[in-house]
């Protein structure tokens, strides 16, 4: 159940309910393909909360988490966060030598989400999705960048997690062999192959309710 109340302190925009355990997810584009199915596939045991906005790069995530904490009717009330950031990260904008977030920035900017998650959500369970790969056949010409580099950043990411004893979800080894027909670019899914990956979200997520 989501409620949209004007407050002039603190809009709430989600609304965490006791009968059932509220998660958060938070993410990339990809997420953003994949957020209706997991809400739709866990309706009835979860509330699912995201932002139709694109949650960006480790530096947007780590500005936004307060403002987002914010939006809750109570955020000590969330029981889960999901998160993913990399693919922002990662990325060479506008054909740039230099990635984004170089992976020492990586690895530390992913600590700071971590110690912010923990702080605005207290009580919250941390599952960290690993950044999916990209189409094997199409090359990004933009803010162009290589499976071999997602694969370098998720290996950053995951000694993090490690440290943080932070469960994870492998997005990235579950879309490991899936060919350019799953893919609408370079990077994005067709509707059918991001409906496919809620599925398997909404069933990771299942194993923490």
């Amino acid at each position: 159940m989501n409620k949209w109340v004007e407050n002039a302190t603190s809009p709430v925009q989600f609304y965490c309910t006791e009968d059932k355990p509220n998660i958060f997810l938070i993410g990339d584009s990809i997420r953003q393909g994949y957020c209706e199915t997991v809400k739709n596939r866990l309706d009835d045991v979860a509330n699912v909360f995201y932002f139709k906005d694109n949650c960006r790069s480790t530096q947007y995530v780590i500005f936004s988490l307060k403002k987002w904490a914010s939006m809750f009717n109570d955020p000590s009330l969330v029981d889960i966060v999901h998160f993913n950031c990399g693919h922002w990260d990662i990325a060479h904008f506008s054909g740039h030598e230099l990635s984004l977030t170089t992976e020492s920035e990586y690895e530390r900017n992913l600590q700071i989400v971590i110690d912010l998650i923990k702080k605005f959500f207290p009580r919250a369970k941390l599952i960290f999705a690993t950044s999916s790969p990209m189409n094997p056949n199409k090359r990004v010409d933009t803010n162009p960048r290589t499976t071999e580099e997602i694969d370098r950043y998720n290996e950053v990411a995951l000694k993090v997690m490690e440290k943080n004893n932070i469960s994870i979800n492998n997005v990235n080894g579950f879309m490991r062999s899936w060919g350019s027909e799953c893919f609408a670019d370079s990077c994005h899914l067709t509707k059918e192959a991001f409906a496919v990956l809620g599925e398997y979200v909404a069933e990771q997520l299942k194993n923490y309710i």
